[in-house]
C-alpha cells in the first residue's frame, strides 16, 4: 500500500474531482501513478450509524419518560457519537450549565480561600491577594470536578477488560463495532464539556476586543491583563484535546479515550492539591502535595499513557483489520491523526514533568515554593507582596516588561480564572 500522504492526496483529489464531473483525473497524472492508484473509500460506508432520537420516538408523541429512556437507558445511541446533532445539542446545554454552575460555586470558593489566607497570614494579606483569591476559588472548583470525575470513572471501568494486565488488544478488536454503554456516552458528553468551556475560558482570559484598534485600522484583538504567561503551549494543549475527544468519538475509540481521561483526571487531582496549598502559602502541606502530584504524574502521564495507551495505539491498532470489515486504506490514512495528537500530549507532559522537577530544586535546595507553571520567572515570597504585577506580551509571545499585567498558566493545560504575578521585583517573564 502507498503512504498516508499519497492517499490523503488521492482521497483528497477524489472528493473535489466528484464534484467536477472529473473522476477519471488518474488518467491524467502519470507522475507517482501507481501511488495514487487506490481509491480510499467512504469512513460512512465503515462506521455503524447511531439511533436518533426521531428513530428512537417512531412516531411516538414526545414525553418526559421517552427522553429518559433514550438518553438513560438506552446504549448506542446518536448521544454516543459527539458529531451528531443530538449530542451537540447536549454538549451545548452541557456547556451552559458548566458556566453557570461555575459563576455560583467559584465567588463561594474563593470567600473560603479569603477566610482561610486571612486567618493564616492575617487581613494585609487579603489586601495585597485578591487574583489569587479568586484562583483559589477557580482551583477548588477544578479538585471538584477532578476527583468527582475520577471517582466516576474508577466505578464506571473497574472490571473494563481493557484495564487488566494484556488486555488492551480488547481496544481495537471489533472497531467501529464497540456498543456503546449509556455510562461510556456520559462520560464522553461531560467531558469534553468541561475540556470545551476550558478552552473558551483560556481565549476569554487571555484575549480582549479593542475598538480603539477598529478606528486605527489595527487588528481588533490584543492580549488582555489576564492573559497565561504559557498562552501558546496551553492554546495547543486544548486544541489537540478536543479534536482527539471529537475524532475518539467519531471514530467509535471510546474504550481508549476513557482511558486517557482516566489517567489525566486521577493525576489533576494532586496538581490542584498542590496549587491550592502554594495559593495560601501552606508550606508543608505544599510539600507532600508537589510529592504527591510528581509521584502520580511520573507513574501515570509519564508511564501508562505513553507505554501502556500510546504504545497499544501504535503496535495494536491493526487489529482493527483482524475481521476484514475495516478497508485498510482507511486505517492506514487516518491512523497518524492519532499518531501525532497523542504524542503532542506526551512531549507536553515531558515539557511540565521538566517544570516540575525545577520547582522541587527550588523548594528543596532553597526553601522556596515556587509556581512555575502560574509563575515563569518565580513568584515572591513576601506573603504580603502586592499580587499583580506581571510582564507584558508581544504579539510574538511573551516580551520583557514592567507594565501592571497579569499573565497566567495552568500545570496540565486547564484554563483558570484569572492570572500571573512577577517574583517581587518587577523581574520581566
Amino acid at each position: 500500500y502507498p503512504a498516508a500522504p499519497f492517499l490523503l492526496v488521492s482521497k483528497t483529489l477524489d472528493l473535489v474531482c466528484a464534484s467536477l464531473q472529473c473522476q477519471n483525473w488518474r488518467a491524467h497524472v502519470p507522475v507517482f501513478s501507481k501511488q495514487l492508484s487506490y481509491k480510499v473509500g467512504s469512513l460512512n460506508d465503515v462506521i455503524p450509524t447511531m439511533m436518533t432520537f426521531t428513530e428512537f420516538l417512531n412516531g411516538r408523541p414526545l414525553s418526559l419518560n421517552l427522553v429518559k429512556e433514550f438518553a438513560f437507558e438506552t446504549p448506542s445511541t446518536s448521544l454516543s457519537a459527539l458529531t451528531t446533532r443530538d449530542a451537540m445539542l447536549v454538549l451545548f446545554l452541557l456547556v451552559l450549565c458548566i458556566r453557570a454552575i461555575k459563576s455560583v460555586l467559584l465567588p463561594f470558593f474563593s470567600s473560603l480561600g479569603r477566610r482561610a489566607g486571612r486567618a493564616t497570614h492575617g487581613a494585609e494579606w487579603e489586601a495585597h491577594n485578591e487574583i489569587r483569591i479568586v484562583k483559589f476559588g477557580e482551583y477548588v472548583f477544578r479538585l471538584l470536578f477532578h476527583f468527582g470525575i475520577s471517582a466516576a470513572g474508577i466505578v464506571a471501568f473497574w472490571n473494563a477488560p481493557w484495564w487488566k494486565p494484556g488486555g488492551t488488544p480488547v481496544l481495537w478488536k471489533g472497531l467501529p463495532f464497540h456498543p456503546v454503554s449509556v455510562q461510556m456516552t456520559w462520560y464522553y458528553l461531560v467531558q469534553s464539556a468541561y475540556n470545551l468551556d476550558a478552552l473558551y475560558s483560556l481565549l476569554e482570559l487571555s484575549l480582549s476586543f479593542q475598538w480603539k484598534f477598529l478606528a486605527e485600522q489595527k487588528f481588533p484583538m490584543a492580549w488582555s491583563k489576564t492573559v497565561r504567561g504559557d498562552f501558546r503551549e496551553m492554546c495547543i494543549h486544548h486544541v489537540v484535546t478536543n479534536l482527539l475527544v471529537i475524532g475518539s468519538s467519531h471514530f467509535r475509540l471510546t474504550r481508549i479515550g476513557s482511558m486517557v481521561f482516566l489517567v489525566h483526571d486521577i493525576s489533576d487531582v494532586p496538581v490542584d492539591l498542590s496549587k491550592l496549598a502554594n495559593f495560601l502559602k501552606w508550606k508543608r502541606a505544599t510539600t507532600i502535595c508537589f510529592a504527591i502530584m510528581c509521584l502520580s504524574w511520573f507513574v501515570l502521564r509519564l508511564g501508562i499513557f505513553p507505554f501502556v495507551i500510546y504504545k497499544s495505539v501504535l503496535y495494536e491498532s491493526y487489529l482493527i483489520l483482524e475481521d476484514g470489515r475495516v478497508d485498510p486504506l482507511l486505517y492506514l490514512l487516518y491512523r497518524h491523526f492519532f499518531y501525532y495528537l497523542v504524542g503532542q500530549i506526551i512531549l507536553l507532559h515531558v515539557c511540565w514533568f521538566g517544570m516540575f522537577l525545577k520547582m522541587g530544586y527550588l523548594l528543596l535546595k532553597k526553601g522556596e515554593a515556587h509556581d512555575l507553571s502560574e509563575h515563569k520567572s518565580g513568584e515572591s515570597q513576601d506573603l504580603h507582596q502586592k499580587y499583580g504585577h506581571g510582564s507584558s506580551c508581544s504579539s510574538n509571545g511573551f516580551a520583557n516588561g514592567t507594565s501592571n499585567g497579569t499573565n497566567g498558566a495552568s500545570m496540565n493545560g486547564h484554563a483558570t480564572s484569572n492570572g500571573n504575578t512577577a517574583n517581587g521585583k518587577n523581574k520581566s517573564h
